[in-house]
């Protein structure tokens, strides 16, 4: 019989947690390989398998909210005013995500200015860390927040502002062809509800800081070691993998 996982690894982490990341971002890492073969004009893009690259950003929002749930469940039992600093090192956090998506911003509109990211993944993922922490006294109930937040912004999301503004993107109106000004749009409303609908999970599946599932002892298994590196690495992957697609593929055709 396989023995189960029931507690939490010896490394105080969830370690399916890195794992998903993992496999988010390598899908992410294949996916933009074939976009940026499509875009050097070394092979088609295969439409059929990108049109899948939905599910990459929604893994990731969705896991930011069950991380931020996880890890302010583990200072419970802290004092108060250590709970307290902790958030204000989950708005540190959140801010400097937010200021590598700025230096993102500042890069593309250099090397990139038709189509800049202004308000991509990683300006949407900070702000969502910083505008989580007042959320996360709501626990499970986050589930509520979520499904307005995502209906607000399926809603926002219809109207059409052709010279919008910074903060119109950061909340969701923009263009009538936003893939034509820009090769990453994810505006708060409604990807901020994903994080709150991971809050809402990370406290369902994941209460008292215990599972509430069993699963077995995948951490022994080395691919699964693997995958829980990347997704421990995940940031930094994500900062590198485009520049050394793009210089290979760049080195490639001049050789």
């Amino acid at each position: 019989m396989v023995q189960m996982a029931i507690h939490k690894s010896n490394s105080n982490r969830f370690v399916e947690l890195d794992v998903l990341r993992g496999f988010a971002i390598t899908f992410m890492v294949f996916l933009h390989i074939l976009w940026d073969l499509d875009y050097f004009g070394v092979l088609p893009l295969n439409k059929q398998i990108y049109q899948f690259q939905a599910i990459v950003p929604m893994m990731f929002f969705v896991l930011v909210g069950m991380c931020l749930a996880v890890s302010i469940n583990r200072k419970l039992n802290l004092p108060l005013e250590e709970q307290k600093k902790y958030k204000q090192h989950l708005i540190l956090r959140g801010m400097k995500i937010f200021s590598l998506g700025m230096i993102i911003t500042t890069v593309t509109l250099i090397l990139m200015p038709g189509r800049p990211i202004v308000f991509g993944v990683l300006h949407c993922i900070g702000l969502s860390i910083v505008l989580s922490v007042p959320f996360l006294k709501y626990r499970s109930y986050n589930i509520l927040f979520a499904a307005a937040i995502v209906l607000v912004g399926c809603v926002i999301g219809g109207f059409v502002v052709e010279n919008p503004t910074a903060f119109h993107l950061a909340i969701g109106l923009h263009q009538s062809n936003m893939a034509i000004h820009t090769i990453d749009y994810f505006p708060l409303l409604p990807w901020f509800g994903m994080s709150l609908l991971g809050i809402a999970l990370g406290n369902w599946l994941y209460k008292d800081n215990k599972r509430r599932f069993e699963i077995p002892d995948i951490s022994k298994y080395k691919p699964m070691s693997v995958f829980s590196w990347l997704g421990k690495h995940s940031l930094a992957i994500y900062l590198l993998h485009q520049p050394i697609i793009a210089g290979a593929l760049s080195i490639y055709l001049i050789i």
